[in-house]
């Protein structure tokens, strides 16, 4: 039996009183109370699309950007619990128009996420298909995923497999292709090249690059309705998010706001500045007052010294 989205909303009000957090209970039930009765309508008319295009459509509010990659960090998908082995931390920017681009990357207002690295390209990939072009001799959106690689050019004809997927840059703020022995994507060939089994092309983005480290809005126009609406792009990442720390966020799910994994994901951040540049941060202010400290103390003791040497001369 589906549970009435107005005693949710209403269950809702009753846990932010007992957080102690100050509220007009008055208006919040009011406001909330008119939200469900909407999304019970759109239920009625539209089926099931009506809610889901309702809740997501929080994301509109926010940019999202690419933070860090690390390698060898398992992540299982949250949607259908298969496991990847490296992981990407994405934040999802309060889009006031400033502030997303630069090296902070948002400083407040903001909510950070953990997906798999496939699981990231594929839907970078899908969402700028219609963007990119490819060179004839290697479809970089079929290696959107560990996926085998085609070897045209087996000399010696042992018939060995060989992979190419998306790999973390090493100072992890950047995503590759490479080039593996295994079908998760985890073991670099020591003797052979992409170059011996390729007819000596290079590997496209072997450096980095094949996703944008910009901010992508999670807003589209949709010229059919002449509309604006949620890109598909974030609300998959959102939902397929093993991870997510939405302290600072100000327009969340109105399931609440998700904290459970924020001490994780600062984990995976510093490689990007994130919380190491924070922590930093607090060292050099701790370190400069304790120094300032210092100062006063050998000041004052000095001034003290002083102060006996004359009274002992005057005595």
């Amino acid at each position: 039996m589906k549970i009435s989205l107005v005693a949710f909303f209403l269950a809702s009000v009753s846990s932010f009183a007992a957080a102690g957090r100050s509220i007009n209970n008055h208006a919040i039930k009011k406001s909330l109370l008119s939200k469900a009765r909407r999304l019970e309508d759109q239920d009625e008319d539209n089926g099931d699309d009506g809610e889901e295009e309702d809740e997501y459509q929080f994301l509109m509010n926010y940019k999202l950007k690419f933070m860090s990659c690390k390698a060898g960090e398992t992540v299982v998908d949250a949607e259908n619990g298969e496991y990847e082995y490296s992981a990407v931390v994405f934040r999802l920017c309060h889009d006031s128009g400033d502030g997303c681009d630069d090296e902070k990357a948002c400083s407040s207002g903001y909510g950070d996420y953990v997906v798999g690295l496939n699981t990231f390209v594929n839907s970078y990939m899908e969402d700028q298909k219609d963007n990119m072009n490819y060179d004839d001799n290697f479809q970089v959106d079929e290696y959107a995923e560990c996926r085998e690689y085609e070897n045209d050019n087996d000399d010696d004809g042992n018939g060995v497999a060989y992979y190419v997927g998306p790999a973390c840059t090493e100072e992890g703020d950047d995503i590759k292709l490479d080039f593996f022995y295994d079908e998760q994507c985890t073991t670099n060939p020591e003797d052979v090249t992409f170059a011996d089994v390729s007819n000596g092309w290079d590997l496209p983005f072997a450096d980095g690059g094949l996703v944008s480290t910009y901010c992508q809005s999670c807003q589209e126009y949709d010229e059919d309705n002449a509309a604006y609406e949620t890109k598909e792009m974030c609300q998959q990442l959102y939902e397929k998010s093993s991870g997510k720390c939405e302290s600072e966020m100000e327009y969340y799910h109105y399931y609440g706001k998700q904290e459970g994994a924020c001490e994780y994901i600062a984990e995976l951040l510093p490689a990007m500045g994130g919380t190491g540049g924070v922590t930093s941060w607090f060292i050099g202010i701790a370190l400069i007052a304790g120094i300032a400290s210092y100062a006063y103390w050998w000041k004052q003791k000095k001034a003290a010294g002083s102060t006996a040497a004359r009274d002992g001369l005057m005595a």
